[in-house]
């Protein structure tokens, strides 16, 4: 009897070793069809040291008024209407750009104001340009942008009077 059961075990190697080639051509399809790598690598922190040390001094300016959101895309915040001429060229120009901070209402979200936080690097002649532009952009479309330069330190009460000045 335990011949028989050899026999049988043996007669069925054929099968076996099919098995195991099916098994072995579909994992070196799953490695193949392996979903390729990005380049892309983690950002660490949303906004730079001096964005921080201002955005604590403006959350106690605006206190619990507004809710305030850090690196907003431009495209996010202004629209091109469809029909106009050039669309997609008037889109381009504010779709890789960010605006610092933008104060919204807590009930709605809605946008109120920009806010830009002012370095060295905006008096580079590319940058005045940049933000000659923003700037144009923010006032036709009717929303306040307010600028602060960079400092050692801020007055929330100054913030939130120019603040307050922008949006009324």
């Amino acid at each position: 009897m335990p011949e028989n059961i050899l026999l049988n075990l043996w007669s069925l190697w054929p099968l076996a070793v099919i098995g195991l080639m099916v098994l072995a051509a579909l994992w070196l399809l799953g490695l193949l069809g392996a979903r390729p790598r990005t380049p892309y690598a983690r950002r660490h922190k949303l906004v730079t040291r001096n964005e921080l040390v201002f955005y604590r001094v403006l959350r106690q300016a605006v206190g619990d008024q507004w809710e305030v959101f850090a690196m907003v895309r431009i495209a996010d915040l202004l629209t091109v209407p469809k029909g106009t001429s050039n669309h997609r060229s008037w889109l381009n120009k504010v779709l890789s750009k960010h605006i610092d901070f933008i104060l919204c209402d807590k009930e709605t979200l809605e946008v109120l104001a920009g806010i830009e936080l002012d370095d060295r690097s905006h008096s580079l002649p590319a940058r005045i340009r940049r933000d000659q532009f923003v700037n144009a952009a923010f006032s036709d479309a009717g929303l306040p942008l307010v600028r602060f330069p960079v400092a050692t330190s801020y007055d929330a009460t100054v913030i939130r009077r120019t603040i307050d000045k922008a949006i009324k």
